[in-house]
């Protein structure tokens, strides 16, 4: 079934825009105890500029299986920027909370199936990573592929000062009122917390409450913090696993082979077979291995064995972690992450203090095209925030801020930061997790939350321990 609904005039495109906002309902899909709604809304693609061309963005709504329940629905919120949303419908399909709320979902604007763009980006990027390329030689390369991809949107007529936080939040204020509900549940998490404040700001009419993870409020400037916090994080999983009899007697004095690794990689890096191609594995690839196995708790486990590899060249345990680095990659559409990013953090960059911080960084020569990239991010597009989207969200809406005590990317000092200026504003710390929350503690946390948001949440088992699995054994896990 087909139909389209005339949604009426749009008062909130910045005074230019009267425009009908379509929707497409693509079909109603029934089983015994689950109804799902498919649909797209259009969307103009810049609010600000009246001759913008539209965006059509996919959206589900899982419905609550309590067919008469009045309970107010969660949107979800994906993070990146630039992830998908639609794939975590088998997530949600059958979670305890569907099942008295609605789950909404939407791939955001230029992700996912709403008009992803230059798709292939993240793939190419890691077959770049694949070769022993430094400084010059990586930047042109990679420059190359970023000036193919804006080749390829300036002949679609893609407007990229378009893809920012704000207009992302009028999305979903246009889907809010498309589907008709009252009030909503913000569910975000990392990036999906900074669109979820951004919402809260703009449209706090609409929002019963937020609940936020990995929190990256607006007056976090991330890129001036990424180095540090992902050392801070780093050598605190060292002094765990020293803290720790087994961990330290099968892997000692971590921080130092670390160091010893990166300088034999300098002149001498690792070269191994990765799924059938050669891998040339450089310092600046050694760390964001380990940068990406600091996102999960179960990954973190893994940290020692894979310096251990390092060490000795071993490739097994490199391999698999490898292969999640790729997966990754194509999972984040990089045109969109890129836009946001240079909008909203490129304008609060304070390129003189991280220069500084990286001369006196002990992982120095891990960071070797850390300039090269922020001037790759810096050339994206020329569009800037004002000041205005550098500060704080103030609010009385009620706000649940769950961060994990190990997080490389967004620490729990942000949720701190961000508190102060939420009058009804929680704070919830697992101090064994990263940056990925998702465990039936938290879970359930939430569920006290968006029941009586209010009140304080009982967040009793959130302070209960639970010590890294150290990856003590071979294969890597």
């Amino acid at each position: 079934m087909k139909r389209i609904v005339n949604f009426g005039t749009k008062g909130q495109y910045m005074r230019i825009w009267t425009l009908l906002l379509f929707v497409t309902v693509l079909c109603t899909c029934t089983t015994s105890e689950n109804i799902t709604i498919d649909g797209v809304i259009e969307v103009p693609e810049n609010r600000e500029n009246p001759d913008s061309r539209t965006l059509k963005l996919v959206y589900k709504v899982l419905k609550a299986k309590e067919a008469d329940s009045t309970k107010s629905p969660i949107v979800y919120l994906q993070g990146g920027p630039g992830a998908a949303t639609l794939v975590m419908e088998e997530f949600w399909e059958n979670h305890p909370l569907r099942n008295d709320r609605d789950i909404v979902l939407m791939d955001q604007r230029g992700t996912g199936k709403s008009e992803a763009n230059c798709t292939e980006i993240g793939a190419t990027i890691f077959v770049v990573l694949r070769d022993d390329l430094l400084g010059e030689s990586q930047y042109r390369t990679l420059d190359t592929i970023l000036s193919n991809c804006k080749e390829n949107l300036k002949q679609k007529g893609v407007d990229l000062a378009g893809y920012t936080s704000k207009e992302n939040a009028a999305d979903f204020e246009d889907l809010r009122k498309v589907l008709g509900y009252d009030k909503w549940n913000l569910w975000g998490v990392s990036y999906g917390s900074r669109l979820g404040l951004t919402i809260m700001r703009d449209f706090p009419e609409s929002v019963r409450s937020a609940m936020l993870a990995g929190i990256l409020a607006p007056e976090i400037d991330y890129l001036n913090n990424t180095v540090q916090n992902f050392e801070n994080s780093l050598f605190f999983i060292f002094n765990r696993c020293e803290n720790n009899i087994e961990c330290n007697n099968r892997y000692p004095n971590l921080k130092e082979r670390l160091l010893n690794v990166l300088e034999k990689l300098q002149t001498a890096p690792l070269r191994f077979d990765l799924e059938g191609e050669l891998f040339v594995l450089n310092p600046q690839d050694a760390l964001l291995v380990l940068f990406f196995s600091l996102y999960d708790r179960n990954s973190i486990g893994n940290i020692p064995i894979l310096i251990e590899a390092m060490e000795t060249g071993e490739t097994e345990p490199l391999n698999n972690a490898l292969k999640n680095i790729e997966h990754l990659y194509t999972f984040i559409n990089w045109s969109m992450n890129y836009s946001v990013m240079v909008y909203e953090e490129i304008p609060f960059y304070d390129a003189v203090a991280i220069d500084q911080y990286l001369k006196q960084s002990e992982l120095g020569s891990g960071f070797a095209s850390y300039r090269s990239e922020m001037q790759l991010l810096a050339d994206w597009h020329s569009f800037r925030a004002a000041n205005f989207e550098d500060q704080p969200v103030i609010s009385e809406i009620p706000t649940l801020m769950v961060s994990g005590g190990l997080d490389h990317v967004t620490p729990s000092s942000n949720a701190k930061k961000a508190l102060k200026h939420l009058k009804n504003g929680y704070e919830v710390v697992f101090p064994d997790d990263g940056h990925n929350l998702f465990n039936p503690c938290f879970f359930q946390i939430a569920e006290d939350f968006l029941n009586n948001p209010l009140q304080k949440p009982n967040s009793a088992c959130s302070t209960e321990r639970n010590p890294i699995e150290w990856n003590i054994l071979n294969p890597i896990h």
